[in-house]
């Protein structure tokens, strides 16, 4: 009994803490990770291949806006392997918590690339 109380008071004062101090040091993730998905807007052409390829239906497009809905987007880079021109990438931005439902819902002008 006094071996395990010892360890439970002396372990985490020697090793320190496990926890990142966030948000003032950003997460150290593996390089593999994926993130949030951004277009450039000056080469998409607004085809709606990114559309047709995402499972949960996160983005939408119009001939005036890329919109992407973080609340049901996956990250699973569907719709960069879809986009014909090469427009999507994933960043290496995960944390996307927002104070309300509309915040969550990323809105990208498209300003080329149309046929």
């Amino acid at each position: 009994m006094w071996r395990d109380l010892r360890d439970r008071l002396l372990r985490p004062l020697i090793r320190g803490p496990l926890t990142a101090r966030h948000p003032a040091v950003a997460p150290s993730l593996p390089a593999a990770a994926r993130g949030l998905p951004v277009v450039d807007s000056a080469r998409c052409d607004a085809s709606g291949a990114c559309v047709m390829a995402c499972p949960t239906r996160a983005i939408t497009v119009t001939e005036q806006a890329w919109r992407l809905d973080l609340g049901r987007c996956v990250f699973c880079a569907a719709c960069a392997d879809a986009c014909p021109q090469g427009a999507i990438a994933l960043t290496g931005r995960v944390e996307l918590a927002v104070r309300e439902r509309t915040a969550a819902v990323v809105s990208t002008p498209i300003t080329g690339g149309g046929s």
